[in-house]
């Protein structure tokens, strides 16, 4: 026997209970407690274990797609590792798309799924796929445990388990944050000694994270940036995209929006420190004066869900283009313009941006030009969208703008892909922080999400905004016990989702809309009766009532418009 590492207050237990109770002392020594649990038989050993520790947040969802991407909007409001176990064959592969969503989001994601012994695999037996590395490359790390089994060095087992459950949730968080996949086999009998006493053992280290340190920002940095082009005054635009909340950023953007011409993305979570309303004014139509092309083009965060100013600035390419980030990771080119990375902290960076522009008016010029154009445009079109866009598009526009305008900061919206994240985008600003599923941008697991991130901040209101089609997708997400009371759904119903009458194209095949338009008749107040949500249809529009109505909800509801 090698050197006793841990102290088991009952050796005499299975061996394989006593390496599934640590597991849970591991996870709950590095913080990593809220968990969505889909019911199975081969994980459920290692889900007795979280429950007979006490100190784990558990939530059942059957629905294992539902559960992942649950997860995925709790660690979106956290910013910590959240966890969804499951049981093992294609319910792990259910997993893939929140999975997938996650790692492209760069959130925090600690999957675990229970699996046969390898030696099941390809043998016929039930519920047994291939299921290391099942998510790759969709995650920042694999792990595929030793076989969890009776041992004859338990010392030894133990230690090997710290070092690997460890170094998953480390990889979940940096260098990169991101999923991160745990493939738990176990030998049967799985159930021996599962219902004896917890026991509780003591890591032999505390859990500890590794902060890596961006490079910091030099005095000479700046000027080296502007002299890429041959302007004494080079015109410089930023650009924010999804990105997750920060505030020491929005101060960094507030001390420059009086100086430079920012655009913020719907998702950026700093919406309130670009220009207002630039997307409407894209949406009538691309500027085409070439003052407002930028010499310099600087972007934080990650993709735009505006695709107008991705064309234009494919068209008008800037003499150099920086990407701010302080991750060791891989950047994307999606105006073509061959981004420099920059890894710096964005803040560090922002501020020494600032100090070096001394010609504010010189740059606020560049500001003015393109407030001008946005006032000139919008002028044209009113408070709404385009003459040229139908009726439906108005209306269905006319209520998510009034929602988001109306809601302050004690709101969160999770807002659906397709339609619903373009209404919102196109809208004035909101004081309410927005955020969507827009890593794959797919019309899966936005309620879902909504659920998650609910569950978490029980102290805000959640308002699920997405389209009718994303809202009978994703029905499973109500499928839970966990159903939080903070937590409204506004569906826009059109009867089957609009977005291949908005991109054109399709319409043009005779007999294909009816095939990928999904149209329905569906009422969602039968849905409601079957999840046992309460149910209101409203048609009063433009009113400054959503949210009092949100507020005072009596439990979860949902309110189709």
């Amino acid at each position: 026997m090698n050197e006793a590492y841990f102290h088991i207050p009952d050796p005499q237990q299975a061996s394989s209970k006593i390496q599934l109770d640590f597991i849970a002392c591991l996870l709950a020594d590095a913080g990593v407690t809220r968990w969505m649990v889909s019911p199975g038989s081969r994980n459920a050993p290692l889900v007795a274990s979280m429950v007979k520790h006490g100190g784990f947040d558990l939530h059942s969802f059957p629905d294992e797609r539902a559960a992942a991407f649950a997860a995925l909007g709790a660690a979106q409001a956290s910013r910590y590792p959240v966890g969804v176990v499951c049981t093992s064959g294609t319910a792990a592969a259910n997993l893939y798309p929140a999975v997938c969503e996650a790692y492209y989001q760069r959130i925090p994601l600690l999957i675990i799924t229970a699996d046969r012994p390898p030696e099941l695999i390809d043998q016929w037996d039930s519920q047994t796929i291939h299921q290391a590395n099942l998510f790759h490359p969709h995650t920042q790390g694999n792990f595929n445990l030793p076989t969890i089994a009776p041992s004859n060095d338990i010392q030894t087992t133990l230690l090997s388990l710290q070092t690997l459950i460890e170094s998953a949730i480390a990889q979940t968080l940096y260098p990169i944050p991101g999923p991160v996949h745990i493939n738990l086999p176990l030998r049967d009998p799985i159930y021996e000694d599962v219902s004896l006493p917890f026991q509780n053992i003591i890591p032999s280290r505390p859990f500890l994270l590794h902060h890596p340190t961006p490079a910091p920002v030099n005095e000479t940095a700046v000027p080296q940036w502007l002299s890429h082009t041959n302007s004494q005054q080079p015109r410089i635009l930023i650009v924010v995209g999804m990105h997750h909340t920060q505030p020491e950023l929005s101060l960094a953007l507030q001390s420059l929006k009086t100086r430079l011409p920012i655009l913020t993305d719907i998702v950026s979570q700093q919406q309130a420190y670009g220009i207002a309303e630039w997307d409407r004014a894209f949406l009538n139509g691309a500027p085409t004066n070439n003052d407002l092309r930028p010499d310099i083009l600087i972007t934080l965060g990650m993709g735009m869900v505006s695709k107008s100013l991705k064309l234009w600035i494919k068209a008008n390419k800037p003499t150099k283009h920086f990407h701010i980030s302080p991750l060791h990771a891989p950047i994307g080119n999606p105006y073509q313009t061959n981004p420099e990375h920059l890894q710096h902290h964005e803040v560090d960076a922002l501020f020494a941006l600032d100090q070096a522009l001394q010609n504010a008016e010189s740059h606020s010029n560049f500001l003015s030009k393109w407030q001008n154009w946005i006032t000139e445009t919008l002028a044209n079109v009113g408070e709404g969208l385009p003459n040229r866009i139908s009726e439906l598009f108005q209306s269905e526009f006319d209520v998510v703008n009034n929602i988001l305008t109306t809601c302050d900061g004690r709101f969160v919206f999770q807002i659906g892909n397709s339609m619903s994240i373009r209404y919102a985008s196109w809208s004035k600003q909101t004081q309410a922080s927005i955020f969507a599923n827009r890593g794959t941008s797919g019309i899966d697991g936005s309620l879902s999400t909504a659920v998650g991130f609910a569950i978490t901040n029980p102290e805000i209101h959640c308002v699920a905004l997405l389209g009718d089609v994303s809202a009978l997708y994703d029905a499973h997400a109500l499928w839970t016990s966990s159903l939080p009371k903070n937590l409204s759904i506004v569906v826009l119903n059109n009867r089957g989702g609009q977005i291949f009458n908005w991109i054109g194209g399709p319409s043009a095949v005779e007999d294909l809309m009816p095939l990928i338009e999904t149209p329905h008749q569906y009422d969602f107040k039968h849905m409601c009766d079957l999840y046992q949500i309460r149910h209101e249809r409203h048609t009063d529009h433009p009113d400054t009532q959503w949210p009092n109505r949100f507020l005072n909800q009596t439990g979860c509801t949902l309110w189709e418009v």
